[in-house]
């Protein structure tokens, strides 16, 4: 592991970095648009129904493309579209076209997404991947605390269409750094072999093929997706409990997640001790676990203090389920598929995570924001607390 050879996964690191902290302002301006605009929880949740939405539709294809070419010159040409489209945005006071804009940009984010996994994936040796996932994991962390902080500070020197111009030169330097990087691609096989409906539907098979042969690997990653899904849609909840229930302006509710992201990085600085003798799934189980728990404590709080509790231990834990997460299916997934499998389980969940938001949006309306978050949580933490118990099953067999 000498300096070259950490050369290039040095430079993703600042690429990925850089676009973290630029989702962050982008995720909070939008959110805080919308609800401007609007004034209702429903149309923010909105918002985080278009993430899956464009799952569902770029799922049965886009891992095909990305297993086929360079998936550096899919990052890069995706960072430039996505630059584009928000520098949009700041011009349309229309709700409907802003809902258009944010569509074309989850569709650009979820190729992107499992193109960025795939190439790390390629990028990196077997036996440097899980300490390379725990430094992924600081500098996600690294982006928590910046972003939001960045964020609050663009929202009181400027407005939120300002912050929005400065994530457009953010994505425009992702791409630059992007084009730094050297070429990956799965199979020379896939370098001749052109993109058909034919094809689609035998990457189909093969994906389906693999999930037979891999059950448990299926079952335990859709368990731990489950948790996730359901972070996803309490997320969708955040904004208008923040204002709403705990009357929290937007300066505080920026500082409320930058304090998340010192959780964040804390919980990645004692990732990158426990990973080195940790095992993978032990690190989703218990991290996933106490996510739920800190999500209960934020459900049930009435004060910024209380909150902030709660929001510190999710994200703590967060940190560790997610490198966790990235490992175990890095050691599981054959990498010349991971484009498709990834693509493929992603549109999966992305279709059970739009019910669930669906779920609670309309929820809201017939319950309070209140009793909505916490019938999630407490849901949360049930599910979680199976995993768990899976996970310690298997372990207890193995030691006996």
């Amino acid at each position: 592991m000498n300096s070259f050879k950490w050369k290039y996964p040095i430079l993703y690191l600042c690429s990925v970095g850089i676009a973290n902290i630029g989702g962050w302002i982008y995720l909070l301006a939008i959110n805080l648009m919308v609800l401007e605009i609007t004034g209702s929880a429903l149309a923010v949740a909105v918002l985080y129904i278009i993430k899956p939405i464009t799952q569902l539709l770029v799922g049965p294809w886009a891992g095909s493309v990305i297993d086929r070419v360079s998936t550096k010159h899919i990052m890069v040409c995706l960072d430039v579209i996505r630059a584009i489209l928000i520098f949009i945005i700041p011009f349309s006071d229309s709700i409907l076209f802003i809902y258009t804009l944010v569509f074309f940009i989850q569709m650009a984010g979820a190729i992107f997404g499992t193109a960025s996994f795939t190439y790390m994936t390629l990028l990196l040796p077997e036996n440097i991947r899980h300490r390379f996932n725990a430094i992924l994991s600081f500098v996600h962390s690294g982006a928590f605390v910046t972003g939001p902080l960045i964020a609050g500070v663009l929202f009181m020197i400027g407005s939120l269409k300002e912050a929005l111009f400065v994530n457009v030169v953010i994505f425009l330097l992702c791409a630059a750094l992007t084009l730094l990087l050297p070429n990956q691609i799965s199979t020379d096989l896939f370098n001749n072999s052109r993109l058909t409906w034919s094809n689609i539907r035998n990457d189909w098979s093969l994906v389906v093929h693999f999930s037979k042969k891999a059950i448990p690997f299926f079952l335990f990653y859709m368990m731990f997706q489950m948790v996730m899904l359901l972070t996803a849609a309490l997320d969708s909840m955040e904004v208008t409990f923040a204002k709403k229930v705990l009357n929290l302006s937007n300066t505080a509710y920026g500082s409320l997640v930058t304090l998340a992201g010192i959780g964040f990085l804390v919980g990645a600085i004692c990732t990158n001790v426990l990973v080195r003798f940790t095992p993978a799934k032990l690190l989703m189980s218990i991290g996933t676990l106490f996510v739920s728990i800190g999500y209960v404590i934020y459900s049930f709080s009435t004060s910024y203090l209380l909150a902030s509790i709660g929001f510190f231990v999710l994200s703590f834990f967060l940190s560790i389920s997610n490198t966790g997460f990235m490992t175990y299916i890095q050691s599981n997934i054959p990498t010349d598929m991971m484009g498709r499998i990834s693509s493929l389980y992603g549109m999966l969940s992305s279709f059970i995570q739009i019910i669930v938001i669906l779920f609670l949006g309309f929820a809201s309306h017939w319950l309070s924001v209140r009793e909505v978050v916490i019938g999630g949580a407490i849901l949360m933490l049930c599910v979680a607390l199976h995993l768990t118990f899976l996970s310690a099953s298997k372990v207890k067999r193995k030691m006996v």
